[in-house]
């Protein structure tokens, strides 16, 4: 475990006094046990790197980030594994960190600011610097790991977490995200009420459970959870929405949003979650897309947690039409479709270890003005046999 024989690089940011060094630390030795090309930058190390050709205004914190980030590219195309924890909190910087840096993995330590004000020994900022830093400060958006660094979580526990991550790159995810951002940017105004499906499965539902949004779109189901009560983590790879549900400060809280592929949001995944919900994503994707989204979300769900699915089926009446492109699935006016087998899921849910506690397909569901599809209706939990 953790033999890297090309280049890697570890990017381990956080806020001030929110435990970077420590986590690095830890990880640099651990990997160093199987590699003989590790290599930790920080603190001292860094500074010597620039100099004292920065200040620290907003505008020289992001060039001596960026200088930092093409110096790891640098080290990681001569084969090293570089851990390196910075602050760097710009969304610019860890773009062009994702799109440039082959082998790139990003690690957000995520502290309370009540921790950081209580680590930080040099008392250099006051209480109001730092709360300031922590609304200015541009947090990753899509990092490959969270850790919530507050005590309650074993170090070596994290690093064994970060060594099992899989780089990924800039295009993992491209799925209909032009379609959607087109469509979430011109159908706000009549998206805005909950789905019948969000509605009637809310009663199952207790107030300060979490609950995991696959494909939340413009968050019109996240946002009636967390109306119910809920703690609800969304997910879709429309930056247009996701933008907009970040900057509604009503979703401070409660919501958390996240840009995304919710196939494979590994930080995502790590978390545990009382509920699960997936509305109109499963036909959305490949099959073999679906059982790995299934797998995952199997990982992230404890003992009586649920999942709650409603997707087209191939009996809806817009089945077959269109470009096929694979078996049950077709392009039609410009949109990927791939229309659902019940009996298919059904078996395939189990053979992975799901219980099925609720089946039913039929028109009704989800009817409007325009149309009556065929969907259906889901709800399942682990097995325990």
């Amino acid at each position: 475990m953790g033999v890297h024989k090309t280049g890697r690089v570890y990017w381990i940011t956080g806020l001030k006094s929110s435990g970077k060094t420590t986590i690095g630390t830890a990880l640099y030795y651990a990997l160093k046990e199987n590699n003989d090309n590790v290599l930790i930058l920080d603190g001292d190390i860094l500074k010597q790197f620039v100099g004292d050709a920065f200040g620290y205004t907003a505008e020289d914190r992001l060039a001596r980030g960026k200088r930092y980030a093409k110096l790891c590219k640098l080290l990681v195309e001569q084969g090293i594994i570089v851990v390196i924890c910075t602050i760097s909190m710009f969304d610019e910087i860890r773009a062009w960190n994702r799109k440039n840096i082959k082998g790139y993995i990003e690690v957000f330590v995520d502290t309370p600011l009540a921790v950081i004000m209580k680590r930080d020994k040099s008392k250099i900022y006051s209480r109001d610097e730092m709360e300031a830093s922590f609304k200015n400060a541009q947090f990753p958006k899509n990092p490959d790991a969270i850790l919530s660094n507050d005590g309650t979580e074993d170090i070596a526990r994290m690093v064994q977490r970060i060594i099992k991550l899989q780089p990924k790159t800039e295009d993992d995810f491209a799925r209909d995200q032009l379609y959607w951002n087109e469509y979430y940017g011109k159908k706000q105004e009549s998206l805005r009420n909950p789905s019948n499906f969000a509605q009637s499965i809310s009663k199952e539902m207790i107030p300060g459970k979490q609950l995991l949004e696959l494909g939340c779109g413009n968050g019109r189901d996240s946002l009636f959870f967390i109306n119910q009560g809920l703690y609800v983590t969304g997910v879709d790879a429309s930056d247009e929405a996701i933008r907009k549900l970040q900057s509604n400060e009503k979703n401070v809280g409660r919501g958390i949003f996240v840009c995304d592929d919710f196939v494979k949001c590994r930080a995502v995944f790590q978390r545990q979650y009382d509920y699960v919900y997936s509305r109109f994503t499963l036909h959305s994707i490949t099959d073999d897309q679906e059982d790995e989204l299934l797998r995952n979300i199997k990982e992230a769900m404890v003992e009586g947690s649920k999942l709650f699915i409603e997707a087209r089926t191939i009996h809806d009446d817009i089945y077959g039409k269109g470009e096929k492109v694979s078996r049950n699935a077709y392009v039609y006016e410009d949109h990927f479709r791939r229309f659902i087998d019940p009996d298919v899921l059904k078996k395939k849910m189990e053979s992975i270890g799901y219980k099925i506690l609720e089946l039913q397909e039929k028109k009704g569901f989800s009817k409007t003005a325009d149309s009556d599809p065929v969907l259906l209706r889901l709800v399942a939990t682990i097995s325990t046999d």
